[in-house]
């Protein structure tokens, strides 16, 4: 499938929370131009292509990475998935791996804590967001100096900064989907090569 520039554009303005005439005004285009190019109707030349970034504040080469990246589906079949455990824990991982790059990136993956496990860091967070969603057993999270129990069927968010760590204090074994966003500089599985590693950020 062709890449769409311009939806790519009307997406970043969008979460830029500015209107047609705001970014128009200030790159010295017009605001049907600008409406064209979003709808794909024309391609912007280089040069208003970079006016138009400079008002985003969005690097070239920042863009077409983006770009580069944004249009393409990725399926990862079940017994194809990466799988990083030792003993007690186990992370599953769910998205391809252009996913993990770019502007947008997250991680997702399907996480699993015997009875007595737990992951994350007491000491300290990182940036970002995060949510779960439990589809098995229940747990503890410890969130800075709080502390939250979560079961089958709950969903959490929270912003990553705050140290954090998840507790399976039960019996059972616990089972979760988990998304982190920015993917980016965090390492959540350990090596990228598929072999059983250790690592102990959430």
């Amino acid at each position: 499938m062709k890449t769409k520039l311009g939806a790519l554009l009307r997406t970043i303005r969008n979460s830029r929370h500015l209107t047609i005439k705001e970014v128009t005004a200030k790159a010295g285009v017009s605001s049907s131009l600008l409406s064209q190019i979003e709808r794909n109707r024309i391609s912007p030349s280089l040069d208003t292509l970079l006016q138009i970034l400079e008002v985003y504040g969005v690097s070239p080469n920042k863009f077409f990475k983006d770009y580069e990246t944004s249009a393409k589906v990725e399926i990862v079949k079940k017994g194809d998935r990466k799988i990083y455990q030792r003993k007690g824990f186990k992370y599953e991982k769910l998205c391809g791996d252009t996913q993990i790059k770019g502007n947008y990136s997250f991680n997702a993956f399907f996480l699993e804590l015997a009875p007595g496990q737990r992951r994350g860091d007491a000491e300290d967070g990182h940036p970002g967001r995060e949510l779960g969603i439990v589809v098995k057993g229940s747990a503890r999270l410890l969130y800075g100096e709080d502390t939250y129990e979560i079961n089958k069927g709950d969903s959490v968010s929270f912003f990553s900064q705050i140290p954090h760590v998840i507790e399976n204090i039960s019996d059972k074994i616990f089972q979760a989907y988990w998304v982190v966003t920015p993917a980016d500089g965090e390492d959540y599985f350990g090596e990228t090569n598929g072999k059983n590693h250790s690592s102990e950020n959430l």
